[in-house]
């Protein structure tokens, strides 16, 4: 890979990446694409298969520069909406920064590896979900929470945006910092699963999604992707949220029409923009925006992965049934 073109196909802005060398891996995202070099910020670590911040337990970013320096087998991995691919390169400079350690590489030849997962499997449904784009810097900020901690899946925790319970901890520390005993968290998403059956029946209109409609998806557990319909001949529909560009990152809340219903939160990323012009004798162009998941905790992912198996089981056993009939 020697030419800007290529970069530009592959990779761009806050794109998030993974470094590794043969004794540890790094967390962090393209600030830049100059020519024929990347710009990194690497902000974290990894320790014990946890993404861990700078200058917290084993993470020390002085040692890890002299680390990369002195290593000739370099990669970076890009998690993408359908593929990982990973590349080897070459680092060219690299020192302290304030946003962690500032890395400026050249891509090596062709991606070393493609890799497809259960995380891939990809199925059309119809759920709810809400976005909202927002800055580089509260990604950084919040992307922890999201990772460490699993979306509850009853309308007590999520849907009707009621506060988890606390368990058990210390005075005077707060709600978020409180361990909850895993035993009795596990009774309480039970108890309240089925709760969220009979609230959503009782009170639909208290729910975050009163207002939000269904929309058919492309979903997997490594990302989401949909369409929007723009009416040309109407100026208001121009709206902030249509303008979503690659790279822009979004705070998104989906719920699952299964039983019980679940809700996953997660932070994502635009990987690709898709605008189709309108149909013969239609003012209604179509934007598809396709989107991987940044932030999301294991037992999310796992739950949505969950779904896309039952979902193709039961386009499966329908498409049987028709063939019979």
């Amino acid at each position: 890979m020697n030419n800007a073109e290529d970069y530009d196909n592959f990779f761009y802005e806050n794109q998030e990446i993974v470094l590794e060398t043969p004794q540890k891996k790094f967390k962090g995202y393209i600030t830049k694409i100059d020519k024929n070099l990347l710009n990194i910020v690497l902000y974290a670590c990894f320790v014990d298969k946890k993404v861990v911040e700078f200058e917290l337990n084993d993470c020390d970013p002085e040692k890890d520069i002299e680390l990369i320096k002195k290593t000739a087998d370099i990669n970076i991995t890009n998690y993408g909406f359908s593929k990982t691919y990973k590349y080897k390169i070459a680092a060219e400079k690299i020192l302290r920064n304030t946003g962690g350690i500032f890395l400026q590489a050249k891509i090596s030849g062709q991606p070393l590896e493609e890799r497809e997962g259960r995380e891939f499997v990809r199925v059309i449904a119809v759920i709810q979900f809400i976005y909202q784009k927002i800055s580089i810097d509260e990604f950084l900020e919040t992307k922890e929470s999201y990772i460490s901690r699993p979306s509850f899946t009853t309308s007590v925790y999520g849907i009707y945006g009621v506060a988890s319970p606390r368990i058990y901890g210390t005075p005077g520390e707060k709600d978020e910092d409180t361990p909850i005993n895993p035993k009795l968290e596990n009774i309480l998403i039970a108890i309240n699963s089925k709760l969220d059956v009979i609230l959503s029946i009782l009170n639909p209109e208290a729910s975050i999604f009163s207002d939000v409609k269904e929309k058919r998806v492309s979903i997997s557990g490594s990302g989401i992707m949909w369409t929007e319909e723009i009416d040309k001949n109407d100026a208001a529909q121009n709206k902030e949220d249509l303008k979503l560009k690659r790279g822009d990152i979004l705070k998104i809340t989906m719920l699952f029409p299964s039983v019980p219903q679940f809700v996953v939160k997660a932070l994502a990323q635009v990987v690709n923009v898709s605008e189709y012009p309108p149909d013969e004798g239609s003012n209604k162009a179509k934007i598809s925006f396709a989107c991987k998941f940044t932030a999301i905790n294991e037992s999310d992912r796992d739950e949505i992965i969950k779904f896309t198996f039952e979902q193709q089981r039961r386009q499966i056993a329908k498409q049987n049934i028709e063939h019979l009939s």
